[in-house]
C-alpha cells in the first residue's frame, strides 16, 4: 500500500469500533493519519485506539452516539482542540433495525435508524465542514449501501436512510465546488460484519422478505472482507479522489477497483 500518504492528516471515523469502520481506521492509520475512533461503545473505541497506538499510530477513542448532535459537535470540537485540524471524515456508523414491515414496525426504532444513519452523517459533515473550508482541504466519505437504490422488504428505515445519505452527498458536493473538499458515497456490497450476522438472525419464513440472498452469500463464502472494502474507503479519503465529488462509488465497479489497487500500490 502507498506509504504514509496521509501523514499529518486527522481522520474521524464513526462506527469505528468494529466492521468496516474499524478496518478503515486501521488502513488510514497505516498510511500515517491520526485517527479519532467514534462509536457508542467505549470499550470498542478504546480497544481499537489502543491497538493502533501499540502499532505506532496516533489514535484516540471517543465514545458517542452520532444520533445526538451535541455529542457529534463535541467530537468535532475535541478533535480540533487536540489535533488542530480535521482532514478526513468517514461516516460508517449505522444500524439495521428495525427489520420489519412498516405496518408492524416500532415508530421510535424506525425514527432512530434515520437519526443515526442519515442525521448522524449530516451532523458530522455539518461540524467538520467549517474546519475543512478554512483549511481549503477535506475528504468526506459516506458509507452508504446498495439498499439506497434496491429496496429490501422489511428494511424501509435502513434503505430510506441510505438513499438520503446519497442525496446528501450529491447536494453538499454542489456547495463545495472549487473548495478543495470532496464528498462521495460508497456502496460496499455485502460485507462480513456484525450487521450481516444481525440480518441472518431475522426470521425469513415470510416469503415477502428478501433476505435469503444474505444467507446464501454467507454460506457460499461470498461476503467481502472489511479489509477489502476499507481499501476503497482509503482511496476516497486520500489525494486520489481529488477529481471526484458528489459521486456514488460501488464495490462492483471493477474498473474503479483496479484504479484503487494501482494507486495504493496493491
Amino acid at each position: 500500500m502507498a506509504d504514509k500518504e496521509l501523514q499529518g492528516q486527522v481522520a474521524i471515523i464513526t462506527g469505528g469500533g468494529r466492521g468496516i469502520g474499524k478496518a478503515a481506521a486501521e488502513q488510514l492509520a497505516a498510511m500515517g493519519a491520526t485517527i479519532v475512533v467514534v462509536a457508542r461503545s467505549k470499550e470498542q473505541v478504546e480497544r481499537v485506539a489502543t491497538t493502533l497506538r501499540e502499532q505506532g499510530s496516533v489514535a484516540v477513542g471517543m465514545p458517542a452516539d452520532v444520533g445526538d448532535p451535541k455529542q457529534v459537535e463535541g467530537i468535532a470540537n475535541a478533535a480540533l482542540e487536540q489535533f488542530g485540524r480535521i482532514d478526513i471524515v468517514v461516516n460508517s456508523a449505522a444500524v439495521i433495525w428495525p427489520v420489519e414491515e412498516v405496518a408492524k414496525s416500532d415508530v421510535e426504532e424506525w425514527a432512530y435508524a434515520i437519526q443515526v444513519n442519515l442525521l448522524g452523517s449530516f451532523f458530522l459533515v455539518r461540524y467538520a465542514l467549517p474546519v475543512m473550508l478554512e483549511q481549503k482541504y477535506g475528504r468526506i466519505v459516506n458509507v452508504s449501501s446498495g439498499a439506497a437504490i434496491n429496496p429490501i422488504v422489511g428494511a424501509s428505515a435502513y434503505s430510506t436512510s441510505k438513499a438520503g445519505m446519497d442525496m446528501l452527498t450529491r447536494s453538499v458536493a454542489q456547495e463545495l465546488l472549487d473548495t478543495g473538499i470532496t464528498i462521495n458515497s460508497f456502496h460496499p456490497g455485502m460485507v462480513d460484519t456484525g450487521m450481516q450476522v444481525d440480518l441472518r438472525s431475522v426470521d425469513t419464513s415470510d416469503a415477502r422478505f428478501s433476505l435469503a440472498r444474505f444467507h446464501d452469500a454467507h454460506e457460499k463464502g461470498q461476503l467481502r472482507s472489511p479489509d477489502d472494502v476499507a481499501r476503497a474507503i482509503t482511496w476516497l479519503a486520500g489525494p486520489w479522489s481529488s477529481e471526484h465529488s458528489g459521486k456514488v462509488f460501488r464495490i462492483v465497479d471493477e474498473e474503479w477497483l483496479r484504479q484503487v489497487n494501482s494507486d495504493l500500490g496493491i
